[in-house]
């Protein structure tokens, strides 16, 4: 089965290459796509926090990773499959960051820590609720505490 899923916008920031670290001060504008009604923000300044789901559209579909790799080919850290990491050269290309919600100006979100570059599509916008947060404690390898060391800084 294959369906088609538009954009319903996209990001406007300063970061136009992919680069792995150094997200966290990253301010971006969600400016909406014109097919969509800026009712669909109505609310959501009532929210801290949004997840947003993107398209990595700069990955080339020749990059794509189906089986077990070393995250960030550092041979250091073990091998472990596409859906045990979360690098951009996934099989669908998509994206999800959790972001501060810092304004909503009509037609446009103001997000802090969004890991996505200039003109990188959005392809949905959920608020975040305590109820969907895990339930216990969250359980991670070693390796991914060193990946993320330096993500947000």
């Amino acid at each position: 089965m294959e369906f088609t899923i538009k954009p319903i916008g996209f990001v406007r920031n300063a970061r136009k290459e992919i680069d792995d670290d150094h997200w966290g001060t990253v301010v971006s504008e969600i400016e909406l796509s014109k097919d969509m009604r800026e009712a669909s923000l109505q609310g959501i300044i009532d929210f801290s926090h949004l997840e947003i789901i993107f398209y990595f559209n700069r990955v080339s579909d020749n990059k794509i990773q189906q089986g077990a790799r070393h995250p960030r080919n550092n041979k250091s850290f073990p091998e472990v499959g596409i859906f045990a990491q979360r690098g951009k050269n996934r099989p669908n290309k998509l994206g999800l960051t959790t972001v501060e919600l810092l304004d909503h100006q009509g037609r446009t979100l103001i997000v802090k820590g969004l890991d996505a570059i200039d003109g990188t599509p959005i392809m949905d916008i959920k608020p975040v609720m305590k109820e969907f947060l895990p339930k216990g404690e969250v359980k991670q390898p070693d390796w991914s505490l060193s990946i993320m060391e330096k993500y947000w800084d």
